[in-house]
């Protein structure tokens, strides 16, 4: 990324002296979505990439499709542009962890199958848990 230097080159060139205070502004937020423990906006600190907001966002959820989580992007034109992480693959080695931007959205869906079985075990536990809280009367 190019620096816009318009205005602002003048204070680029000066020297850091003793006492001074330099503020850095934050880096941001990125949007993990979609099946993780806790969806939301998350701080970027250096460094972080895919692996590390999806795990700041409790991790992904048994019906998450972990081979196809997408990463939307918007450019400085204001454009999207979307590409496709496997989790898998990149804890493997096979796939660069890319680092984030400010504004990232990371959307993590769901893997039919998995949805199919997460929904079954989700009645039956809802069930032994309605069933545990009503009183035995002898």
């Amino acid at each position: 990324d190019s620096i816009n230097r318009s205005g602002n080159e003048r204070y680029l060139n000066m020297p850091a002296r003793p006492g001074d205070i330099i503020m850095v502004p934050g880096g941001g937020e990125v949007l993990v979505q979609g099946w993780v423990e806790k969806p939301g906006a998350y701080k970027i600190s250096s460094g972080l990439t895919i692996l590390g907001a999806v795990a700041a966002a409790g991790g992904p959820l048994f019906p998450a499709d972990t081979s196809s989580v997408e990463l939307i992007r918007t450019n400085h034109q204001g454009q999207k542009t979307s590409s496709v992480a496997n989790l898998n693959a990149i804890k493997g080695g096979e796939q660069p962890d890319l680092p984030l931007r400010e504004g990232d959205v990371i959307d993590i869906s769901s893997s039919s199958p998995k949805l199919v079985a997460y929904g079954i075990y989700r009645f039956f536990t809802t069930i032994m848990h309605i069933g545990a809280s009503v009183p035995i009367i002898r």
